[in-house]
């Protein structure tokens, strides 16, 4: 009688954007590794990946995206993006040989080769629409043979700008959703507004860890020091970056009339951001002013040691980011914040209020506005303390809580 060898389950993880030193994509294999420790873990990667978290199944080609994307105008667009579109299909000679979705075979592909089965998962944890149309088309390609798969949704653009087009793609997708499709959020405003607009079965609170590990007590800061600011992440225009020389100047004069004690910004940055022309241009003024408020420029792009000792040495958040995109997308920097215990000084209107109502943060609006709440948490740090405890616990209490391993667990 020949024995059976019974294998374990396969969690296969796509992360198209994955590359060293850039943004929270590295932090979210660790954390499905560590969260999943039962599972052996496949990685399906971009272009951009140089192979440092392991070997990748299979590479998505940036290409891919084009023919996609031309058929979503053609069908759906105003007159003049159906025109170009269908010139474009003529131009790459895709009339007659549009691929269904941007990935949906080349996933097969991979579930044919590592010979996949219901019990396992694919997990996108930065999900969008052509990821969503891909895995549909994988269970179409493979039915009854094709593994769960789990998308995880970061933002409302979904990677396609164009709003008009977008409603129509995601309506086409809630027809046509397969059970064995699972759809998740980061934030629970994002998932409130996805159910409401349309109508989409999707489950909001998929946090996952990001670059800080959630610390038991605040340290103490070095007293007569400065009083510490941090601006991470690379500068773009939604995290309110050009606010930056603003929030600055306004924080200066406010700090040389009153009592704050002596301020520093540290900012995360390109050299070109802090030269002529560049976001930050402004803040040289203040880099070597020795003044009451000082800027001290840092390179973005740092490993994730050197990040997570550059976020240690900070006393407090800024984040300004504009709410016209961030009243539903979610910040790997407020995780970050809360779970080291730092004060928080946002935009009023952000989404992931559940992490700010803690007595943790601070909300503005105007620069003068930011300017004073970040004096009236360095004239007081300690007065955030049990806040940031509390947040800390919440953090916590959401990781271990997570939805999607109720849907890991239903499998099993």
């Amino acid at each position: 009688m020949m024995m059976v060898i019974e294998r374990g389950r396969t969690l296969v993880i796509v992360e198209r954007k994955l590359a060293q030193n850039r943004g929270h994509h590295h932090t979210q294999i660790t954390a499905l590794r560590t969260m999943l420790p039962d599972f052996k873990t496949v990685l399906i990667t971009g272009e951009a990946y140089g192979g440092f978290l392991g070997t990748s199944a299979a590479t998505l080609a940036t290409s891919s995206l084009k023919g996609p994307k031309l058929r979503s105008r053609l069908r759906h667009g105003r007159p003049s993006e159906r025109l170009g579109a269908l010139l474009g299909i003529l131009r790459k000679g895709l009339l007659f040989n549009m691929p269904a979705s941007a990935y949906g075979r080349q996933f097969a592909e991979v579930v044919n080769k590592l010979e996949l089965d219901q019990s396992d998962f694919i997990i996108v944890p930065t999900a969008d629409l052509d990821t969503l149309e891909s895995s549909i088309d994988l269970h179409h390609i493979l039915r009854d043979a094709a593994p769960r798969v789990i998308l995880r949704f970061l933002n409302a653009e979904l990677g396609d700008r164009n709003d008009r087009v977008r409603s129509a793609r995601l309506r086409e997708v809630q027809a046509k959703l397969p059970k064995r499709v699972l759809l998740f959020t980061e934030t629970e405003e994002l998932a409130a507004h996805l159910r409401r607009e349309f109508e989409i079965p999707v489950t909001g609170g998929f946090y996952l860890p990001c670059s800080v590990p959630i610390g038991e007590a605040a340290e103490e800061r070095v007293l007569n020091d400065r009083f510490r600011i941090g601006v991470f992440g690379e500068p773009r225009r939604e995290k309110g970056s050009s606010r930056i020389p603003g929030i600055t100047t306004a924080l200066a004069q406010k700090a040389a009339a009153g009592s704050a004690g002596l301020l520093e910004i540290v900012v995360q940055g390109a050299a070109a951001d802090f030269q002529k022309h560049g976001v930050y241009e402004a803040l040289a003024e203040h880099q070597a002013s020795g003044g009451a408020v000082i800027v001290s420029p840092h390179e973005n792009r740092l490993s994730p040691q050197e990040f997570e000792r550059l976020f240690a040495s900070v006393d407090a958040i800024l984040l300004p980011y504009d709410t016209s995109l961030y009243n539903l997308q979610g910040s790997g920097v407020i995780q970050d914040a809360v779970a080291a215990r730092k004060p928080i000084i946002y935009t009023k209107g952000m989404s992931m209020m559940s992490f700010l109502d803690h007595g943790n943060a601070l909300a503005a609006e105007t620069d003068p506005d930011f300017a004073e709440a970040i004096i009236r948490v360095a004239s007081d740090p300690s007065a955030f303390r049990e806040g940031t405890a509390r947040a800390a616990a919440y953090l916590q209490h959401a990781l271990a809580a997570n939805p999607f391993l109720d849907a890991i667990n239903a499998a099993q």
